[in-house]
């Protein structure tokens, strides 16, 4: 295949794939998610994964169950070390399946598995042949320039985006920090029972929460199951131990209460 060709496969799978992850993930949450990593309507992953699973699997075409289970294989491959990249990148999970059945570090599950199984049927079988006859039928000048527009397009996307991440990420790094800063305030505090130290406390937590949602929004949105190894679960043991704080405080003056009743008798 011409480079040419190539780039316009690669765009057209990344494509259809958003178009699959977004009806799948939408009937789930029954509201419409934005799925994806990037700004435009388009999921690499699934370019390079069908560019891969088609290059291996077009050679058994006429063993299909060999086909399903290649394909199985090959696009799990990709989707699990497309996670351990992002993960080394960014140290955080865009995708979580730990809470599923059968499933490999969180990075890939059974169930994705076999639907991309049947999705490399699909390709070798239905959308491949048909896709190739209408891109080969374009003028040569027509896929040159649309490569260059796709790769320009997708590396703009691409540079906008990680910085976009690498945004969020050192909001978080911040946030993890505030919690450590949280939680000494929290001991120097000790038996004085001051609320507006707590208070202060707790609209700071929401001040971060708000700024995290607002810069995160997108990737958050895209990405439920994204786990900044997990910094909402911090934020939430600092409300815990406000609260742990306060039941101690109650229970201690209640004692002293008593106490203070006991001797008087």
């Amino acid at each position: 295949m011409e480079l040419s060709h190539v780039v316009i496969y690669f765009f057209g799978y990344a494509i259809l794939g958003y178009v699959c992850e977004v009806l799948y993930c939408s009937i789930g949450e029954r509201r419409l998610v934005n799925r994806g990593f990037l700004h435009g309507p388009y999921l690499p992953v699934y370019g390079i994964g069908a560019l891969v699973a088609y290059s291996v699997l077009h050679r058994f075409k006429t063993y299909p169950i060999l086909v399903f289970l290649a394909g199985l294989v090959v696009c799990s491959i990709v989707e699990f070390f497309t996670g351990w990249i992002l993960e080394k990148l960014f140290h955080a999970k865009l995708w979580d399946y730990s809470s599923r059945k059968v499933n490999i570090q969180g990075r890939v599950c059974l169930l994705n598995s076999v639907l991309f199984g049947l999705l490399s049927l699909a390709v070798i079988y239905i959308i491949q042949p048909r896709f190739s006859i209408a891109v080969q039928q374009l003028p040569a000048r027509l896929t040159g320039v649309s490569a260059t527009v796709i790769l320009v397009l997708i590396s703009v996307d691409t540079t906008v985006s990680v910085q976009r991440m690498i945004n969020f990420h050192t909001l978080l790094q911040k946030a993890k920090e505030l919690r450590l800063d949280w939680e000494e305030r929290l001991e120097r505090i000790g038996e004085q029972f001051v609320p507006s130290s707590t208070a202060y406390i707790e609209k700071e937590l929401e001040h971060v929460r708000t700024q995290l949602r607002t810069a995160g929004r997108r990737i958050l949105d895209a990405f439920p199951g994204f786990t900044p190894k997990n910094l909402e679960q911090q934020i939430l043991q600092v409300q815990a131990s406000i609260i742990q704080w306060r039941a101690q405080r109650k229970a201690s003056r209640k004692n002293k209460a008593e106490k203070k009743r006991n001797d008087n008798e």
